[in-house]
């Protein structure tokens, strides 16, 4: 680290009255050093507005009583934030995540448990209003029906084509199953919406935004602590829970009874009113991901190799014929859950 950032460092540190011996980065955090404890401090892109409602959810946090959080250190002025130019600067504790702990529970289940907490913690009724229910719908809709129509763009391509590459006949076997999969995201969308305009109201609930693995440490007892609320947002639980499965079916091998567990999990501490659940579904069950690889391939300064584009891709063809099978147990009268 150069002198010029460690003394950038040091006038943000003092105003906290803490003298850095030594920094060492970790992504977008500096791991701090001082005679008075190890500290991590964050530097992001933040706005007057969006300081003001990171710090209003961190108190409102603590004033629920959710204590699942990497709690943020105020300045000796009693500021949350130390601002410099278009950037924010906040300091947290420095907790070391234990990856093993002596906990029956894996750490997917802890995270469905804190996070349905959270948002148990934080439920409100919304007023009502058809148009707001019915321009989100449009919105997420119209998206769709770009990115579908991008899709079907490459499609017509290939076709042309005397020869395929292997991840163009990989997306062209496969392609009709997709189809599929985004006709019943809407369907799904569309019962939502339906669902809404008859109860005539809707839920929200604060929202991490962000979630997954890396935003979650971990002590030696299996507790989890959340942290980067920088994207908290008030908006339906189905959208912390779309980002998380979304986190899990990419990084790590999983199984539609393990799917279905994990949402089980969630729902002992927080039960989803139908209309979530079409929503969750709606979410999952639109192919983004998969068009997602098609973005990758046809981006010409790719560092990745034919066979690893390939292998993307087909691992996320897998996913989502899980994710159709999940949609099947869920939406049937009498789900089994040994599938």
């Amino acid at each position: 680290m150069t002198t010029k950032t460690f003394d950038h460092l040091g006038s943000v540190l003092f105003h906290y009255d803490l003298y850095p011996e030594k920094i060492e980065t970790y992504g977008k955090v500096k791991k701090v050093y001082t005679s008075r404890g190890v500290f991590a401090l964050k530097q992001t892109p933040m706005d007057r507005e969006g300081g003001d409602w990171f710090i209003h959810v961190m108190r409102r946090l603590d004033r629920i009583g959710f204590h699942y959080t990497v709690p943020i250190v105020p300045t000796k002025y009693g500021d949350y934030l130390v601002r410099r130019g278009d950037s924010a600067f906040y300091l947290m504790p420095w907790y070391d995540s234990h990856d093993r702990f002596s906990h029956p529970v894996s750490k997917e289940d802890v995270i469905l448990e804190e996070i349905a907490k959270l948002h148990g913690l934080t439920e409100k009724n919304q007023e009502y209003s058809e148009e707001v229910i019915q321009e989100s719908f449009n919105t997420l809709k119209k998206r769709w029906e770009l990115r579908r129509l991008e899709m079907e763009r490459f499609v017509d391509k290939i076709e042309t084509q005397q020869y395929l590459s292997p991840f163009e006949l990989t997306f062209l076997t496969h392609f009709h199953r997709m189809v599929q999969m985004a006709e019943s995201a809407e369907e799904h969308l569309a019962s939502w919406v339906d669902i809404c305009k008859e109860k005539k109201g809707f839920r929200s609930v604060l929202c991490h935004g962000r979630l997954n693995r890396s935003h979650v440490l971990f002590d030696q007892y299996g507790s989890g602590y959340f942290l980067n609320f920088e994207h908290a947002v008030l908006d339906t639980p189905a959208r912390d829970l779309a980002i998380l499965f979304r986190h899990y079916f990419q990084t790590r091998p999983w199984d539609t009874s393990e799917g279905f567990h994990w949402l089980g999990t969630y729902e002992r501490h927080f039960s989803l009113f139908d209309e979530e659940r079409h929503l969750l579904m709606s979410y999952l069950s639109f192919p983004e991901s998969i068009f997602h690889s098609v973005d990758l391939y046809l981006n010409e300064q790719r560092e990745q190799t034919q066979l690893q584009l390939v292998t993307h891709l087909e691992r996320r063809i897998l996913s989502l014929n899980r994710i159709h099978r999940l949609q099947e147990m869920l939406f049937r009268e009498e789900p089994e859950q040994n599938y």
